[in-house]
């Protein structure tokens, strides 16, 4: 049994920029792409999310220091501190329950294209981590390994038709022909953005307010395109930053919000052409799949290739929003009753929560913005909630707790609402797995007939022609 961890660990410590490009060599080459060809695409791919880390790790090397001082001005000493989401996985993955979701996982997804409840062959196994986190917390609370694995199921199999049902509406506004997003942490705001989203379309005068990309530059003019826009949000950031540090000469506050300017100006030309060398990469491997399925089965049925939500962060509109809601998160923080989770490693990560939400909002940025702090509200307390257990957790998987903190939690899948509702159930185990069978049968069985429609759309379509 050793050998067989410490081989999953092995892959698991590979980590997605060596792991998916590994993924995609062997998916062209099974639907025989040529090896050269094949291998180019995994390394475009690889290429890509080189790049996109790069603008992540940019944007978190400015953002880390303005966090601090943020925290600083506003006097923000709360009890649960936030260990990002590198720690969460590391945790995740520490624990049997972790170990078990790689190849479980792996087995759901064949189960699934097998009975055609999905649509997504989801290479992105390094993200598996989401699963396994909430099937980690059930077990600290339960000492219950099957309870633990199915709930984690459960929330794969949630996600993996979210990816689906949200895959048409990436490919027309976030760019990604062919892709979906079985992403735990972006994945779990798609209800809560279907439902806001709806709540808005029924107040009149907010409903009519509406800012898109193309927004932008008629309303802004030059202002709203891209590099001049990256560059006013940082500004503002960096004002809020250190604007109002004591001690400070001007000079020095001024050329750090000039830096601050400069680099969010640079991440949104960037990231969007990290962005398109990944897809690079993809395309043709998905194309390949369309054709080797179309040949093998009957329909015109078609796969998605399931992607790190990495994929759809070249947004400018998933860009602003996330940088712009890193300073109204630690406002919330410091207002909101009730809370005790202080949000910072994790900020920046909110360019992960936002690609879907965008998506679904068909790319308005009023509409994402608004969704987005109702979701930083939700995480906030759910942060605070859950910090005990994940700390349980932590310690268990033998994670090195910061010094000065009893607490930890993660803005990441630490304060999500799909974790917090299995750990709600789990102590109720009847009641869990009747829950979870319910709501997985029912959500398959609507995929499934969506996917069939689909099928049939598209064979008429080809008729027609």
């Amino acid at each position: 049994m050793k050998p067989v961890i410490d081989f999953i660990m092995y892959i698991v410590g590979l980590g997605p920029t060596v792991l998916i490009p590994i993924i995609m060599l062997i998916f062209g080459l099974c639907v025989r792409v040529p090896f050269t060809k094949a291998l180019r695409g995994g390394l475009m791919v690889g290429i890509g999310f080189i790049g996109l880390n790069a603008t992540v790790s940019i944007l978190t090397d400015v953002m880390n220091p303005a966090i601090k001082n943020m925290i600083q001005v506003m006097h923000l000493n709360l009890q649960v501190i936030d260990v990002g989401w590198p720690s969460a996985s590391a945790i995740a993955y520490g624990t049997a329950v972790g170990v078990s979701m790689i190849p479980l996982g792996i087995a759901i997804n064949i189960l699934m294209l097998v009975t055609k409840t999905t649509s997504t062959i989801d290479v992105d196994i390094w993200d598996f981590w989401h699963f396994a986190f909430s099937g980690s917390l059930v077990y600290a609370l339960t000492k219950d390994i099957v309870l633990s694995l199915f709930l984690a199921s459960v929330n794969m199999i949630v996600i993996m038709v979210t990816a689906d049902r949200t895959a048409p509406l990436s490919e027309k506004y976030l760019g990604l022909p062919g892709i979906s997003i079985p992403h735990g942490y972006a994945g779990s705001f798609v209800p809560i953005a279907v439902v806001f989203n709806w709540l808005i379309d029924k107040i009149p005068g907010i409903n009519k307010i509406h800012m898109d990309a193309k927004d932008f530059n008629k309303k802004f003019g030059s202002w709203g395109e891209p590099t001049l826009l990256g560059f006013a949000i940082g500004i503002i950031i960096g004002i809020l930053a250190y604007g109002f540090i004591p001690g400070m000469t001007i000079a020095t506050k001024l050329g750090k919000i000039m830096l601050m300017g400069v680099t969010l100006s640079a991440v949104m030309i960037i990231t969007p052409k990290m962005a398109a060398l990944l897809l690079q990469g993809v395309v043709p491997v998905s194309d390949a799949i369309q054709s080797f399925t179309q040949k093998k089965f009957a329909g015109k049925r078609k796969i998605y290739i399931g992607m790190d939500t990495a994929v759809g962060i070249g947004s400018p509109v998933v860009l602003a929003c996330a940088t712009l809601m890193i300073p109204v998160a630690l406002l919330f923080a410091f207002i909101l009753p009730g809370n005790q989770f202080l949000p910072t490693i994790g900020l920046v990560g909110f360019v992960f929560m936002f690609p879907l939400i965008v998506s679904i909002t068909h790319g308005d940025f009023f509409r994402s913005f608004i969704i987005g702090a109702i979701n930083v509200i939700i995480g906030l307390w759910i942060g605070t909630n859950l910090a005990p257990l994940i700390t349980k957790c932590a310690r268990a998987a033998h994670f090195a707790i910061p010094k000065g903190s009893s607490l930890i939690s993660s803005i990441d899948y630490g304060s999500n609402p799909y974790p917090w509702l299995i750990v709600q159930i789990a102590p109720y185990k009847i009641a869990a797995y009747a829950i979870g069978i319910v709501l997985i049968i029912g959500l398959c069985w609507w995929n499934r007939k969506k996917i069939t429609a689909e099928e049939k759309a598209a064979a008429a379509n080809q008729n027609k022609k």
